[in-house]
């Protein structure tokens, strides 16, 4: 698409100096030069072109969050990238950057190359992956997303996004026991407030269904 985008602005100027050049030097004729006709001449000429490309081009320029913007933080990371294709902090910062404006399948596309270049053993990659998984299916850690999740935890089982995603697969798994015991990781990093609240919940209402699962019928438990 960088390519295509030159070779229109080339074209453009090419075609802006045949009308300009003749206005600013006339051929074989007294006339004086019209200078500021070319110039009015040339700005229409260019805006009126890109104009046009714009309303009739079906290019989904959306899809490409920062293109019409140079500076872009997406696109300054992907020029980077560009040069030093090996820049893992970069491949995340992308990924996150992706998630951020809501180009997930990117972002999947970003953590994994992540991943890749980490030598497949980089926990941070394969959550945000897994992530991005989850937000583009709108559904839960089922499949490649779950499978992403382990893999995290058994590279670094000290992640928190890793272990509050593994709680969340181990409760829809129904192992409550080990979902308690992620939560209960995380608890103890003294995560904040309202964090550390949520955490409190989440174990008191699974040891609630621990309680009910162990206890008979005539609400005895079992010893």
């Amino acid at each position: 698409m960088i390519l295509f985008i030159f070779l229109v602005t080339l074209l453009i100027a090419i075609a802006i100096g045949l009308v300009v050049v003749p206005l600013i030097r006339p051929l074989r004729t007294q006339l004086p030069p019209a200078r500021w006709t070319a110039l009015l001449v040339g700005a229409l000429l260019a805006a009126g072109s890109v104009g046009l490309y714009l309303k009739s081009s079906n290019w989904p320029w959306k899809r490409y969050p920062g293109v019409a913007s140079p500076r872009s933080p997406i696109i300054a990371l992907i020029d980077h990238l560009d040069r030093d294709p090996k820049d893992l902090d970069d491949w995340l910062k992308l990924g996150r950057s992706y998630i951020i404006v809501q180009e997930y399948p990117f972002a999947v596309r970003a953590f994994a190359r992540a991943n890749q270049v980490a030598g497949g053993r980089n926990a941070t990659a394969l959550v945000g992956e897994a992530e991005a998984m989850i937000l583009i299916h709108d559904s839960s850690l089922e499949g490649r997303a779950g499978q992403l999740i382990d893999e995290a935890l058994a590279i670094d089982p000290t992640s928190p996004q890793a272990l509050f995603f593994g709680a969340a697969e181990a409760m829809r798994l129904g192992d409550l026991r080990l979902a308690r015991l992620r939560f209960s990781k995380l608890l103890a990093m003294n995560p904040p407030a309202q964090v550390k609240t949520m955490l409190k919940q989440e174990i008191t209402a699974i040891d609630a269904k621990i309680d009910l699962k162990v206890a008979d019928p005539a609400g005895k438990k079992h010893k």
